[in-house]
């Protein structure tokens, strides 16, 4: 009995000694939380490190002042992790990305190359690989975090909800995580599709509590387009209906509006598309191969302003082939400017590749040849499901 009490006191004394405990804690009130960081390249050939950290004692709520409830702190540096250290001399904490939620690129540094940007933070353990990155459009990423923006108190949360709802309801951008982008920059013939944030009125007043202390807002930050990339360049931007193809061909469609003519009026009919899958295929003839992008989707009647009997299967299947040419002519605009910038950031390679292993390999030191002469065949399958609560408008008249 006395030997087995000590063979299992011996036992819980050796499966101590494997429990190193807490050697590398940090208390709570070490640190500062970044939640959104940006990176610019400056005129002298230095990178400026930005960070948006949370004031916690604005937030805190009895404790709370009325002051702006994040602080934007910056380091110069000729290397990015020396830029990072010397906007340590200004905070009071360690700086913690660790919930780093928002990721931004001065579209200066993002035309120089972005390749360095995301080694450091692909060997970094702290930033999360599901981080949302942007391009800051027209403007330094500093400048973006430096805005208050209303509705949302923390900058870095306006930032994701908007590109969340536009993303959802508009497919004109949407969201690109930090991991997605390091796949883009491995993509060979290729690269990153990067969403874009725009600042838009006086930056200056953007940096003030005052800003949203106003029913209209002087300064604001806008999702704005897709940043398209080549060998780990911005090479060019698509907006509008091109940066709709692109979330059609990437399988990023969730629901847009797509305006169609009534008659002699135009773009009097709104659509809503509720669910879209989209599906490329290759086919190889010879030394150029022909892609073949097939798309499906479902939508709604949302508006009307004019007088169409929705009740009608033939208005119905009308609106569909409506439907079917104006979702060809955003892919098809899409195609030609990934075309023009030479830059494959539709997947295309990736498609010839799953046809034909053997005939991509042969391709893939030419692709930068072969992409631009690609033949492209687009073919849509719409169907309209639903015309809201009425299926004849009152706006729908006899004629007499």
């Amino acid at each position: 009995m006395k030997l087995k009490t000590g063979l299992l006191a011996l036992m819980a004394l050796f499966s101590m000694f494997p429990l190193t405990g807490c050697w590398n804690y940090r208390e709570m009130n070490e640190l500062a939380f970044a939640l959104a960081m940006g990176i610019d390249k400056t005129n002298r050939d230095n990178y400026l490190f930005s960070f948006q950290v949370v004031n916690a004692r604005e937030i805190a709520g009895e404790k709370a002042t009325g002051g702006i409830p994040v602080n934007v702190y910056s380091g110069r540096g000729k290397t990015l992790l020396e830029a990072i250290r010397k906007a340590s001399q200004k905070v009071p904490r360690r700086i913690n990305a660790q919930h780093m939620r928002v990721f931004v690129i001065g579209e200066k540094l993002a035309r120089e190359g972005i390749e360095e940007v995301f080694d450091l933070i692909e060997r970094d353990p702290e930033p999360r690989l599901t981080t949302r990155v942007f391009i800051a459009k027209n403007t330094e990423a500093v400048m973006i975090l430096k805005n208050v923006t209303a509705v949302e108190a923390i900058p870095a949360n306006a930032i994701l909800g908007k590109i969340k709802i536009s993303g959802r309801v508009l497919a004109e951008s949407y969201e690109v995580e930090v991991d997605d982008v390091i796949r883009g920059l491995i993509t060979k013939g290729g690269g990153p599709v990067i969403s874009g944030i725009k600042l838009v009125g006086d930056p200056e007043a953007g940096k003030k509590n005052s800003n949203v202390e106003q029913t209209d807002v002087p300064s604001d930050l806008y999702t704005s387009g897709m940043a398209l990339f080549k060998k780990g360049k911005l090479a060019g931007w698509v907006n509008g209906a091109q940066a709709r193809g692109v979330s059609w061909i990437n399988n990023r469609m969730k629901s847009s509006i797509i305006n169609l003519d009534c008659d002699d009026d135009k773009d009097a009919i709104a659509i809503e598309i509720l669910r879209s899958r989209s599906e490329i295929k290759a086919v190889i003839r010879g030394e150029k191969p022909l892609i073949r992008i097939n798309i499906q989707e479902i939508a709604s009647v949302g508006e009307t302003m004019c007088p169409v009997d929705l009740s009608k299967s033939a208005e119905m299947r009308k609106l569909e082939q409506q439907l079917n040419k104006e979702t060809m002519h955003d892919v098809m605009a899409a195609v030609k400017t990934a075309q023009k910038l030479k830059t494959d950031v539709l997947g295309f390679g990736e498609a010839v590749d799953r046809a034909n292993p053997k005939a991509w390999q042969k391709m893939e030191k030419e692709w930068d040849r072969i992409f631009p002469e690609c033949k492209v065949e687009v073919q849509v399958a719409s169907t309209i499901r639903r015309t809201g609560m009425v299926s004849k408008s009152f706006l729908s008249k006899e004629k007499k």
